[in-house]
């Protein structure tokens, strides 16, 4: 039985709503929601009354989950992604208290307080940045880091400030006089890649992830093996970095980002059929309601490298569908123009020219005049002359307003050598 006959094998409605129950419990509500009202078509009754409510649990988690999400992305400043998951919130939530809370955040945002805060913009006080910074650290690093002071704090605050070298210089004077220093290794160790000591960078996170103890498996451990590996990486030690792709798969198994990074890696170093199997692992283990675009992305970009066009196109349209879920109409480039090379390749050229089309109206300036020429050299492959000449023109226009410039920049350059 595949995986959806074992995830919606129950045949009456109350098998059903006993799976979904099982799936509230783990937190799926995405899932127990499609189970609820698959169940409720066979219903009647008290029993599908019941079942409405419990759709109607699983709209107003899904709406707080989204709401948590929002959060988080106003936390690291993606404020627009964040608008959309509150705009999500508030289109699924049912009862009113989840629909105020959905709208407090949203009047939250709108604050100039709140945007100031989360881009951290020079107005901001030592002690409002400490607060964003200190904000994601775990229990036992703050509990480490309280222990060193205003050295340390000032430290922290100069790395971040761009001021790497004084930065850096503090947290190893603290180093110098710490104990036993854990957590304190990630910081030097990141200060000294940042000014450019990539040796001692890779020692001091070496020095960090050996001082753990085995039940210490969280976000700082995982971000150090990842950059370890990224260190590895660049001076081509490809068994070295593996090594750490390998640990951090181990012991954050059921995490999908050590498998997103281990795919690429293997996927760019010719070994395509390994990253997309690591790939795909990890694809498993996402979010369902949240998932991470990017994985869709890569995988998408694994499958066609591999010939598979069938597969990277329903990886890609993955993404676009995420996009739009969100009212998001600015594609990521590497997505939409990969996407739209495999379906002219397989046939699909009104797809293809309505991807390029929508390129040209995108963030992706420097490659307009391209994607209008594109859509209009496919509109007119597809007998659509009008349409195909009025993109032709633009693009046409685009790339003669580029020459004026280039024109216009060589005759600048030359009157100053003359001067």
């Amino acid at each position: 039985m595949g995986l959806f006959g074992k995830l919606f094998g129950g045949k009456s409605p109350e098998d059903r709503k006993a799976r979904a129950e099982r799936l509230m419990d783990d937190g799926d509500f995405g899932s127990a929601k499609i189970e609820l009202e698959r169940a409720i078509e066979g219903a009647s009754g008290d029993l599908k009354a019941d079942l409405q409510e419990r759709i109607d649990e699983c709209c107003n988690e899904i709406a707080l989950g989204r709401v948590d999400e929002a959060r988080r992305l106003i936390r690291q400043g993606d404020l627009d992604l964040a608008r959309q998951e509150l705009t999500g919130a508030l289109e699924v939530a049912v009862s009113t208290d989840v629909r105020e809370t959905a709208q407090s955040v949203v009047d939250e945002l709108e604050r100039d307080d709140a945007v100031e805060l989360a881009n951290v913009t020079d107005d901001v006080t030592d002690e409002e940045r400490w607060v964003l910074i200190s904000g994601s650290w775990e229990g036992p690093q703050a509990d480490e880091y309280d222990e060193y002071g205003d050295t340390f704090a000032d430290g922290i605050l100069a790395v971040h400030d761009g001021r790497a070298e004084e930065g850096l210089a503090l947290l190893e004077k603290v180093l110098e006089g710490a104990d036993a220093p854990r957590y304190l290794w990630l910081e030097v160790g990141r200060a000294r890649l940042v000014t450019g000591d990539r040796d001692g960078g890779r020692d001091a996170l070496v020095e960090f992830v050996d001082s753990l103890s085995d039940d210490e498996v969280g976000e700082p451990l995982l971000a150090a093996y990842i950059e370890l590996a990224s260190i590895a990486q660049e001076d081509g030690e490809f068994e070295e970095a593996m090594s750490f792709y390998e640990r951090a798969v181990d012991e954050f198994e059921q995490d999908h980002r050590p498998y997103f990074v281990m795919g690429v890696f293997l996927r760019d170093h010719d070994h395509l059929q390994e990253g997309i199997e690591v790939l795909e692992a990890g694809a498993t283990l996402m979010d369902d309601i949240r998932p991470d675009w990017v994985v869709f992305q890569e995988l998408g970009h694994a499958y066609a490298m591999a010939e598979r066009d069938q597969e990277a196109i329903a990886q890609l349209e993955a993404v676009i569908s995420f996009m739009t879920s969100r009212n998001i109409l600015d594609f990521p480039p590497r997505s939409a123009r990969k996407l739209a090379e495999l379906h002219e390749k397989v046939g699909k050229l009104d797809r293809a020219a309505d991807l390029y089309a929508q390129l040209a109206k995108g963030s992706d300036r420097d490659n307009h005049a391209l994607y209008y020429r594109e859509a209009g050299r496919l509109l007119g492959e597809l007998g659509l002359e009008d349409e195909s000449k009025r993109l032709l023109k633009r693009a046409r226009a685009l790339d003669e307003a580029e020459d004026d410039a280039e024109s216009r920049d060589e005759d600048d350059a030359g009157r100053s050598e003359e001067e």
